[in-house]
């Protein structure tokens, strides 16, 4: 089950995993289980958006989204995970599907 670092601080023996390695949740049931359900399909997620990061940089998470035909609402926590673990950088503005301001995504090389 995905916990925030709010709720517990994982300590260097601790096997389950934590945010940003797991999907997290602020608070309440529906956000818990929103996260609990996305935990399967959120590491191959992460994977995907970085792979195509890190081929194209300089997009918005909206774009990635479409690019992998996916949801915004499935790509932009992965978004937010992948910068939390410092595998991306934001590195410039664009703008997203609504018309408003977003980062432009750029990978850090593995």
């Amino acid at each position: 089950m995905g916990r925030t670092k709010r709720e517990r601080q994982p300590d260097l023996f601790d096997d389950e995993p934590v945010y940003p390695d797991t999907p997290g949740y602020k608070e309440g049931d529906t956000s818990r289980e929103a996260a609990e359900s996305m935990a399967l399909r959120a590491g191959t997620l992460r994977r995907q958006a970085y792979d195509f990061i890190l081929k194209h940089p300089y997009h918005t998470a909206d774009e990635v989204a479409e690019a992998l035909g996916e949801t915004v609402l499935a790509i932009r926590p992965r978004i937010s995970e992948l910068r939390v673990n410092g595998w991306i950088v934001n590195d410039g503005r664009g703008v997203n599907r609504s018309g408003k301001a977003a980062h432009l995504w750029r990978a850090v090389p593995a």
